[in-house]
């Protein structure tokens, strides 16, 4: 067994692990509020026990499609999330966004959201343009250019929703994947730049983005604008080292919606420490061994893909656990495997099962696609 092979057990093992913790949190988070709303204290976990069969489902199907199938299909992927983020802003829906659709065929297990499909579509069409296009890279006009316009569209709709939390989520993995691709980091830094003026519109767009990031700054009004990440720290501290027990929380009466944002935090309180730690410590296991499957995958195209695969998984996880240990302001992003939702899990789990197809395909040997050590030039070349 190569060392890709391994890596991709492990992922698969870690994966489990979060998505069986993130069931049994959900439960215990939600019952309550399930029993006053729905009459039903299971009603959230029965939904979330299907999403993870599908998704589970899908993961094991995937497993066994070759790497280069994502590369011909891509393009239509990203057409169907392109036409899917537009359609979301005719008949979309969602509490102060428009983000989910409701669609018949989905109501048993929630409606559909476009921006989590959208993630990894622009994942696997990056990959697929970056190694067609990797001589021109370096060319800001000619090679990041189309790339970033293509993306620029992709994160304009999810502004639009509004969801900036969404976007610069995808933006992050995306200037990744570009630096990857051998585009020059002066360029990147420079595209940055040229986004503020799209974080300060959506901002004032949308006034309460602005009340977040502002209450972020200042932190002067927990019943306010701070009252989810009162509420969240207040969890954490509150469970001590080994927590207060499953089932035993009281911030669940106070933390809006817990099985979902800030599923984490209701992790620290009921798990304690020890608990936060343990999922710290799987998030970092899954971006170190989805990195030794990008390293070792047999070719450029399953390098990129396996690395924002990863990239994605990680960012989300940190961004989610920023927020809610209060280090990052509010955005609305789940936790991976965790969080309360069927779009994020099943598209999540669906990139799982990719990286477990590129370290299916990994065998011993040199990769041909690694750069020359020494040369600075070659990483555009890989």
């Amino acid at each position: 067994m190569t060392v890709a092979q391994r890596a991709g057990n492990y992922l698969l093992m870690i994966t489990l692990v979060l998505v069986g913790l993130g069931v049994v949190m959900i439960y215990s988070s939600s019952s309550i509020m399930a029993l006053i709303k729905f009459k039903d204290s299971a009603f959230f976990l029965e939904r979330q026990l299907i999403r993870a069969v599908i998704g589970l489902g899908m993961m094991a199907c995937i497993a066994f499609v070759p790497a280069r199938f994502w590369a011909r299909i891509s393009p239509v992927l990203l057409g169907l999330g392109l036409a899917s983020l537009v359609l979301v802003l005719i008949q979309g829906s969602g509490p102060g966004a428009q983000r989910w659709l409701r669609l018949p065929v989905l109501s048993t297990v929630g409606a559909f959201q476009p921006a989590e499909f959208v993630k990894l579509a622009i994942v696997l069409y990056l990959a697929d343009v970056l190694v067609r296009k990797k001589e021109q890279m370096q060319d800001f006009r000619s090679g990041l250019m189309p790339r970033l316009a293509v993306i620029g569209v992709v994160l304009g709709l999810i502004v639009l929703q509004p969801d900036l939390g969404t976007a610069i989520a995808i933006g992050l993995v995306a200037l990744a994947m570009l630096w990857l691709g051998g585009a020059r980091p002066k360029h990147l830094f420079l595209t940055a730049l040229a986004s503020i003026p799209v974080v300060a519109y959506s901002l004032y767009r949308s006034p309460y983005q602005l009340r977040r990031l502002l209450s972020f700054l200042e932190m002067t009004d927990p019943s306010g604008a701070d009252y989810q990440v009162t509420q969240s720290i207040l969890a954490l501290g509150s469970g001590g080292p080994i927590g207060i027990g499953l089932g035993n929380s009281m911030q669940k009466h106070f933390l809006p919606e817990p099985h979902t944002d800030f599923i984490f935090s209701f992790i620290g309180e009921e798990l304690g420490l020890a608990g936060t730690l343990s999922v710290i410590a799987l998030f970092i296991a899954f971006g170190i061994h989805g990195i030794r499957v990008a390293c070792e995958a047999p070719t450029y195209h399953s390098f990129l893909v396996a690395s924002g695969i990863t990239a994605m998984i990680s960012v989300y996880a940190l961004i989610n656990i920023g927020v809610a240990t209060g280090l990052l302001p509010t955005t609305g992003l789940p936790l991976p495997f965790i969080s309360y939702g069927g779009s994020a899990l099943v598209w999540n789990l669906a990139g799982v099962g990719i990286l477990i197809s590129i370290a299916r395909e990994c065998g011993p040997g040199n990769r041909p696609w690694l750069p020359v050590a020494g040369t600075r030039s070659d990483r555009s070349a890989l």
